[in-house]
């Protein structure tokens, strides 16, 4: 078979191959190296035992650390300890050469076992299968049984993790049990290496089941076979939910262990060809419709893939040639070689070595207790040098080295070939020989392993969330999820804590292990079946004729001055100590993360309950809890990894500099699209690795750590880089927490320090200070939960446009640029307030790119004019005048609903409930939080959904209406107020302006022409017109009557505004004077008073008497000092203005500056930003503040 799947050339290929495969075998399969690095031994070190016994007595015991005790040990009995664990060092570094030196033991035989650890065998037919026991077929598989990795081979010529697949079953030969992947080549994209990336979406296996595995089955199994294969996908669906059926039940129970929970049927071997050749012409007829209506042979020619892992215990003999022999008796005898595509197949194939032990039964024959043999780090580079110098493609060779345990002299080996565009080893079309994987590492690890491959031991990203209390847990959960709907948190302190436990109780179980185990060193090759099969036949492997094959034993010793060291041109490549030694020093090592990360979770987990309860709105004194538990979640970061880091071996991640360098440099995307060139930026982190290396075991330099106060110093957080890893959860990402620091943790800080200040002072008579303080608290809830709400409509609007899009296609339909601007203002500082003009915008932009869109398919054009159906603006007919109160139905429709709506946890609500609670601090001198609270919260909210008890976004959808059949986001109804200007502000120019003397023939006693609601409507009507001309015809205006006409609205631009703005004095074509108007402060408003922002009344409902003073739509562009900024660099835009033009628009910016303060119509969110910079600065509280206002990760141009 191996010969008659060759093309031309293929036998020479296989000796080329052969070749570079025996010098293999003889060098990198070789127990001693050759390097000629000297080894430099200080003349003070420390053994392991010496370290150990350093370290435990500034420690517990190991017992109690790990919670094996009585139940009483408090871990914070020890923190005065802290430093002498993590950051004194001591002068003499460790040192393995001083550790065997000290063994009694002079020497120790070495012998050696061959094996092959996996199988990959690329099939043409399920009928390569001859095994008497045929195939079992299997349906709804976990995701998880797919190769989530990359990897370097590449049967069939796919990219394995890259390719959609899916496990159909299994079968088993001998005792060798394989698994059945189905490709299907067609789907190969993207680089994603997710198991849940790579797999069938439920759709998709309908597809297949329905269309093609199912009807084969039917087709050409016999009867005895297929009645109990289910016949639909439904069917198969059920049969695997069917623990739903017990009430109680969420998952399946030990108890329910049959087929129908495996979902696994015979397929007798004799009906697998037949079977096979009707699933290949199902699939290859079976067509996917995609969104965009085209037919795609989603399954075409699929393709097969058996694997069988974890297999060295199997096939482990003291020589290869007997290893061989059973890889022929067990697996290779049942299968047919002639539907195997032998340019597919792959072993990895190894040897183990061990300190052999004399039999229990002669203990007289030296000593009997267990050795572990750990790969010495510094000959990984030899090893690496050897193994290139053999493979032809030693440029494509990639090395990676791997820390063992936190200790600088041990370490793994792995070396990849990595894919060019000349040479890909993987691929079955190769033909140029070399090497494509390589390893050596510690079979110790072993014995740190666990059951399920997707974590490692104290691997949970969500372990360091132990730093924080419930409240603080529910709280960052809720700020890291989409604004868009209420947070779900499925995160519980308990269920955390109880997973933390299970860890420290399984690493107690190693560390009071009876009987330690002898583990020893393994090195591994992958290499193609054909080849080695070839030189098997050919005798490569006959130990008589290749000893590297065969059998081996030998003594080496373990004194210095012998091997490398003692000039010798070789020596061992490994360290030999006994079990009980480094298993007490990795114990020991890992006790000094424990402790202190069970002080920080203990912390967090008794706080007193009056802080527990203050942070989550209720009184209580303390008001640093929240911040010290950010600070503790930092430094619990950096622990878990460390301490998952000492019990494995892990090469250093580009995610962990932060950890192991104190700086480095990246190139950054540039901060817009098209803006140029990447730039490259430096960051930093906290240079672990010097201290490692300099001492053989990791120590944290003492400036780095507030050793009063047990968390990481705030100087270095400050300059802490931490990047983005795939291995933390979401919620703990840097620039998550710090989101979360600055919106939430800040604010309550701020809340507690003000009230609790205003509750002294009011206690000391001191009123007047007292009442500031609490106006500022006051003020900054308020917009704290407006910013809230903002964001949260923003990411609902975001959330419908995406479902417009998934409707229409995803890349016909792009992004809403004024969405993101409108998103990226409410996190900035000072934030945006979104305003009716905000949706307008949005709505202008999103309407012409969906009829764009739409246009294309019908052969219209794009309406590039708004329609008057959007926005869906609502109007009422309950709230008649004067009680139709912007603010007090803001208020009332979000904040105060008669019963509990089903949108009572979104964030701004639970926002609003922990201020209110916050507030209870000085209820004895003030009334209660929602007397202050509901007069103002409608100056920030300008703009709401429409909702009900049940539904928190309304929409308009009926049939006989215009938005019927168009996509939900423009059915939306929206409440937004309209403005009504004061009725009897009328100054005379004198007392505005005092001077000589005016133009257009005014004079000081004139008279300020003021507006009425109705005034307000046309001008603002005429201004939005005017606006969407503006920016339609400006880069558009050729002819020089185009940009007469663009002058001219200009003109008309500039003047509604100036009459928008407040009181003017001018004529129909010019304002030559206007002031700002004056409203009450916000702070002095009552629920129930007057407002000059009204709910819209519609037209039928205005009584004939109000006309003039109720209109029925909102305002679009309200009078504030953002509209007209934004309207004059609309203009400044316009290179072809006339100089009265300029003069206009400059005289109308200078008018309405207003000596450099806001409007009374606001439109920025302040309070926070100009409180974080009015922070005190004395006893180190600037470096705290600006910890508190630290909003992205830092980083500085190079």
């Amino acid at each position: 078979a191996i010969h008659s799947q060759e093309t031309a050339g293929g036998e020479d290929f296989l000796q080329e191959q052969g070749r570079v495969y025996e010098d293999v075998f003889k060098t990198y399969f070789r127990s001693e190296c050759q390097c000629k690095r000297p080894l430099v031994i200080p003349e003070q070190t420390h053994s392991l035992q010496e370290r150990s016994q350093f370290l435990q007595c500034s420690l517990p015991p190991l017992s109690d650390v790990f919670g094996g005790g009585d139940g009483t040990f408090d871990p914070r009995a020890s923190f005065h300890q802290w430093q002498n664990l993590l950051s004194n060092r001591p002068s003499e570094p460790l040192s393995f050469c001083k550790t065997q030196a000290s063994l009694p033991d002079e020497s120790i035989t070495i012998t050696r076992q061959w094996d092959i650890d996996s199988i990959w065998l690329g099939a043409k037919d399920l009928s390569a299968i001859q095994d008497p026991g045929g195939f079992y077929l299997s349906f709804m598989p976990p995701h998880k049984r797919n190769l989530s990795t990359d990897q370097v081979i590449q049967p069939h010529g796919l990219d394995l993790a890259h390719t959609r697949h899916i496990h159909i079953g299994s079968f088993t030969t001998a005792s060798t049990r394989f698994s059945v992947l189905l490709f299907f080549p067609r789907t190969a994209a993207g680089k994603k290496t997710s198991a849940s990336s790579n797999s069938l979406s439920l759709d998709r296996q309908r597809d297949l089941y329905d269309e093609i595995i199912l009807p084969a089955a039917y087709e050409t199994l016999p009867d005895h076979a297929r009645q109990e294969i289910p016949s639909s996908y439904d069917l198969v669906y059920a049969k695997s939910r069917s623990y739903q059926e017990k009430p109680g039940s969420s998952r399946w129970c030990a108890e329910d262990e049959s087929r129908a929970f495996h979902l696994s049927y015979h397929i007798p071997r004799e009906s697998l060809a037949a079977f096979w050749a009707s699933v290949v012409r199902r699939a290859n007829a079976c067509t996917v419709t995609t969104r965009r209506g085209e037919a795609f042979p989603y399954f075409e020619n699929p393709r097969l893939l058996f694997q069988s892992h974890d297999l060295k215990n199997v096939f482990a003999r003291p020589s290869l040639h007997e290893s061989m022999t059973l890889l022929r008796d067990m697996v290779l005898i049942s299968l047919d070689p002639a539907q195997l595509d032998m340019h597919s197949c792959w072993l990895d194939i190894g040897n183990r070595d061990w300190v052999q032990q004399p039999p229990r039964s002669e203990p007289d024959q030296g000593s009997q207790e267990p050795w572990t043999l750990l790969w010495k780090s510094r000959c990984h580079e030899r090893l690496h040098e050897e193994l290139a110098a053999i493979a032809p493609n030693a440029a494509s060779l990639r090395p990676t080295q791997f820390q063992t345990c936190l200790l600088r002299d041990i370490g793994t080996y792995t070396a990849k070939a990595k894919p060019t565009r000349t040479a890909n080893a993987g691929h079955p079309e190769a033909r140029a020989p070399g090497i494509i994987r390589a390893k050596a590492y510690n079979c110790y690890k072993e014995l740190f392993g666990v059951m399920y491959s997707d974590y490692q031991l104290f691997g949970s990203s969500f372990l360091p969330l132990l730093a924080f209390d419930q409240g603080m847990i529910q709280d960052l959960s809720s700020a890291s999820q989409g604004r868009d709907r209420a947070s779900v948190n499925q995160l519980n302190r308990n269920s955390i804590a109880r997973a933390w436990e299970a860890n420290k109780r399984h690493l107690r179980a190693i560390s009071e292990a009876r009987v330690p185990a002898n583990y020893g060193i393994r090195k591994e090759v992958t290499f193609r079946l054909d080849a080695v099969l070839a030189m098997w036949g050919n005798g490569a492997f006959d130990p008589a004729r290749s000893p590297h094959t065969a059998r081996l034993s030998r003594v080496v010793p373990l004194r210095p001055g012998e091997g490398a060291e003692g000039g010798r041109p070789h020596h061992y490549p490994f360290w030999a100590v006994p079990t009980r030694v480094i298993n007490t020093l990795v114990a020991t090592q890992a006790a000094r993360f424990v402790l202190p990360l069970d002080h920080i979770f203990r912390e967090a987990a008794s706080l007193p309950a009056a802080a527990t309860k203050n942070h989550r709105g209720q009184p209580g004194p303390s008001t640093s809890s929240p911040i010290q538990q950010v600070l503790g979640f930092y430094t619990a970061q950096l622990l878990c990894r460390l301490l998952t880091y000492s019990l494995t071996s892990e090469t250093e991640y580009s995610f962990d500099n932060w950890i192991w360098l104190s700086r480095w440099t990246v190139k950054a995307k540039p901060p817009m699209k098209g803006a140029g060139r990447a730039v490259r930026k430096e960051r930093r982190g906290l240079g672990l690795r010097a201290p490692l290396d300099a001492t053989g075991m990791l120590w944290i330099p003492s400036g780095h750590v507030n050793w009063q106060q047990g968390h990481l110093s705030i100087q270095v957080l400050l300059d802490l880089y931490i990047p983005r890893s795939p291995l933390q959860a979401k919620l703990a990402h840097q620039s998550s927490l710090q989101a979360f620091t600055t919106s939430q943790v800040t604010v309550e800080y701020l809340l507690k320090t003000w009230l609790g200040e205003a509750r002294q002072r009011l206690d000391q008579g001191q009123r007047d200070q007292g009442i500031d303080l609490m106006q500022n608290a006051l003020e900054l809830a308020v917009e704290e939960v407006a910013r809230a709400y903002h964001q949260h409509l923003l990411a609902k609007l975001a959330s419908y446009w995406s479902r417009a899009r998934d409707q229409v296609g995803r890349q016909r339909l792009g992004d809403l640029i004024p969405l993101q601007k409108a998103q990226e203002g409410c996190v900035a500082q000072p934030a945006r307030i979104v305003t009716a003009r905000t949706i307008w915008e949005i709505y202008c932009e999103a309407w012409a790119m969906y009829t764009q869109v739409v246009g294309q398919e019908n052969g219209t054009a794009a309406e590039e004019t708004l329609p008057p159906e959007l926005p869906c603006w609502m109007s009422t007919r309950r709230h008649k005048p004067p009680k139709n109160s912007w603010c007090d139905f803001v208020f009332d429709q979000l904040f105060h609903r008669p019963t509990p709506p089903t949108w009572k946890n979104n964030h701004f609500l639970q926002l609003y409930e922990t201020y209110k609670g916050i507030w209870e601090t000085v209820q004895d001198y003030a009334k209660p939080f929602d007397y202050y609270f509901s007069p103002q919260i409608g100056r920030y909210i300008m703009v709401a959904f429409n909702s009900d008890k049940t539904k928190e976004v309304g929409t308009r959808h009926g049939e006989d209406t215009w938005h019927h059949s168009k996509p939900a986001f423009f059915q939306i109804q929206y409440w937004a107020p309209y403005f009504s200007p004061p009725e009897h502000q009328r100054p005379t120019l004198g007392s505005a302006f005092p001077r000589p003397q005016y133009h257009q023939g005014l004079c000081s006693t004139s008279v300020a022409q003021t507006l009425n609601s109705q005034s307000v409507e046309g001008l603002d009507l005429e201004l939005q017109n005017e606006w969407v001309e503006l920016v339609l015809l400006r880069d558009t205006a050729e002819s020089s009557a185009e940009k007469k006409r663009v002058v001219t609205r200009c003109k008309r631009a500039l003047w509604c505004m100036g009459r928008l703005l407040g009181p003017s004095w001018g004529n129909d074509s010019e304002v030559a004077y206007m002031i700002p108007w004056e409203l009450e402060r916000i702070s002095e408003r009552v629920y129930g008073d007057p407002d000059h922002l009204r709910l819209p009344v519609p037209h039928s409902h205005i009584p004939a008497s109000k006309q003039r003073d109720v209109v029925s739509l909102p305002t679009i562009i309200l009078p504030t000092w953002r509209n007209i900024r934004d309207l004059v660099a609309v203009m400044a835009t316009i290179t072809y203005l006339t100089d009265k033009v300029k003069k206009r628009r400059k005289i109308l910016k200078q008018r309405a500056f207003n000596r450099g303060y806001e409007f009374d119509l606001p439109d920025f969110l302040i309070t926070r930003c100009n409180a974080t910079d009015t922070m005190p600065e004395a006893d180190g509280v600037s470096a705290l503040r600006e910890f508190l206002t630290q909003t992205e990760p830092p980083q500085w141009d190079v």
